[in-house]
C-alpha cells in the first residue's frame, strides 16, 4: 500500500494531463482511506490483544488540541462551520502522558464533529480539574451536527457499528474510530462519554488523568 501511494505521488510529479491527474488524485484518496482502515484494524487488534504499549512523555496538550482542530478546519474549509476554542491557560504547561495516543483520540472525535456538521460550529472546551486523586484534563468537543438518537448512542462505541445504516454511504467511515478512541481513553485511565440529541448536535467529553 505504501508502494502504491509512493508511486502515485511520483506519477503526479511527471507530465500528466488534467484527466490523468484526476485519476491519480482518486487513486491517492482511495489509498489514504485504505491506509487509515488498515492502521485502525491493526490498532483495534492490538487493543483487543492487550498489546498496546503506552508512553509517558511531556507534551503540551493545549498545542495538541489546537493543531488537531485547525487541521480539520482546513480540510472542511468549504463548510459553513466555525471553529471555537475555550481552553484554559493552565493546559499550556507540559503534562506527562502519551501524546501519540492522545492525538489519535482527538483526531477521531474532532474529525467526526466536522464530518457530521454542515453548518454552525465545532467548539472545543478544555480545562484541568483537581480532586483527591490528582489532576485530570477535561476536554469537551461540542458540535451542531446531525446528532444521535438516545437509544442508538451506545452502538457507536461498538466496533464496525454506526448510528444509521446510511451513514457509511453518505459520510464514509467503517465504525472503528470511536471504538478505538473509547478503548484508548480507558487504557490511559480516563473515560469518554457522549451526550446528544437527534438533529441538535453532539458533545463528547474526554476525562484524562495525568
Amino acid at each position: 500500500l505504501n508502494t502504491v501511494l509512493g508511486f502515485t505521488d511520483l506519477l503526479k510529479k511527471t507530465a500528466v494531463d488534467a484527466k490523468q491527474m484526476r485519476y491519480l488524485d482518486t487513486v491517492q484518496k482511495s489509498g489514504d482511506y485504505i491506509l487509515k482502515l488498515v492502521n485502525d484494524l491493526l490498532d483495534f487488534s492490538k487493543l483487543e490483544a492487550g498489546k498496546i504499549h503506552l508512553e509517558r512523555v511531556p507534551f503540551v496538550l493545549y498545542s495538541l488540541i489546537e493543531e488537531t482542530a485547525l487541521h480539520f478546519k482546513e480540510i472542511h474549509s468549504k463548510k459553513e462551520v466555525e471553529l471555537q476554542f475555550d481552553i484554559t491557560e493552565d493546559l499550556s504547561k507540559p503534562i506527562l502522558s502519551d501524546p501519540f495516543r492522545m492525538r489519535q483520540i482527538l483526531t477521531n472525535i474532532i474529525g467526526n464533529a466536522f464530518k457530521f456538521t454542515d453548518k454552525g460550529f465545532v467548539k472545543i472546551i478544555a480545562s484541568i480539574e483537581e480532586n483527591n486523586t490528582g489532576q485530570k484534563a477535561i476536554i469537551k468537543v461540542v458540535d451542531t451536527g446531525i446528532g444521535i438518537e438516545k437509544e442508538k448512542q451506545e452502538l457507536i462505541f461498538k466496533e464496525f457499528t454506526q448510528a444509521e445504516n446510511t451513514t457509511e454511504k453518505k459520510y464514509g467511515g467503517y465504525g472503528l474510530g470511536l471504538t478505538i478512541s473509547k478503548k484508548l481513553t480507558e487504557l490511559l485511565g480516563g473515560d469518554l462519554v457522549l451526550e446528544s440529541q437527534k438533529n441538535k448536535g453532539c458533545t463528547f467529553t474526554i476525562s484524562l488523568p495525568f
